[in-house]
């Protein structure tokens, strides 16, 4: 573990207490650190945004900065609690292993899943990240970004998957575009051989993309005769899991 990092949670540990501000000599106190480690640590902090300092009495208490990362981890939770019971359903209906993502710096990653009843798998790890441009389930976290971040992905980081698929930079625009309208994503092969996955997006109040959900399986069981069936049911999924989190579009 890196010890700085450990410090700077044990400071902020203390320091969740509505309407208290600290001393640097509370907070050494409290978390039994010099009262030299302790001011820099916060200075970091300040600057940082995660903690506020006042001139006049000079004590600490926490930033605004903590309120967005809050609200991001509650929306977490109760995004992975409420996803639950609708990936099960995903998997029954359409007896694929099923996936709920969200967006890391240009990576997607999978924060919760369900297994369907076939043996033979795609593998998708916990908190593996893989290029957002790697599977349907990926793209549609992509494909809902802001035109400055999806022009600078592309220019960036549109490199060929490991099956070798090189994508054409306005095509594939144009197929996030078609997303992003459609508000489902279909691939094949785009990493995995014969892997084919299905993804939808999870909006939240704002109409903004939070997660995205759908499966993955194998070309021979994912094909032309129920893909569009298996499309409209990852779809429906993915609308009911928004309407959970507040979207009413």
């Amino acid at each position: 573990m890196i010890q700085s990092i450990q410090r700077a949670v044990a400071i902020l540990d203390v320091m969740k207490k509505p309407d208290i501000n600290f001393s640097i000599k509370d907070l050494s106190s409290q978390t039994s650190l010099s009262p030299s480690t302790v001011h820099r640590i916060l200075a970091t902090l300040v600057d940082c945004g995660y903690v506020t300092y006042d001139e006049l009495s000079h004590t600490y208490k926490l930033g605004h900065e903590l309120i967005s990362l809050g609200i991001v981890a509650t929306h977490n939770t109760n995004l992975q609690e409420l996803s639950k019971p609708l990936l099960k359903e995903l998997s029954r209906r359409t007896q694929e292993d099923s996936f709920l993502m969200i967006k890391s710096g240009n990576n997607g990653i999978v924060i919760q899943k369900e297994t369907g009843p076939n043996n033979l798998k795609i593998v998708e790890n916990f908190g593996y990240e893989i290029s957002l441009h790697w599977g349907a389930i990926r793209k549609v976290l992509l494909a809902f970004q802001s035109e400055e971040f999806i022009s600078n992905y592309v220019k960036n980081n549109l490199k060929s998957t490991p099956t070798r698929l090189v994508l054409n930079p306005e095509k594939f625009i144009q197929e996030l575009e078609e997303i992003r309208q459609n508000k489902i994503a279909i691939s094949t092969g785009d990493y995995i051989p014969n892997g084919v996955g299905i993804g939808a997006p999870v909006l939240d109040h704002d109409s903004k993309i939070i997660a995205s959900l759908g499966i993955v399986g194998t070309a021979i069981r994912l094909n032309k005769n129920n893909i569009e069936n298996n499309a409209k049911i990852v779809s429906e999924i993915a609308m009911e899991l928004s309407h959970l989190m507040g979207y009413d579009g």
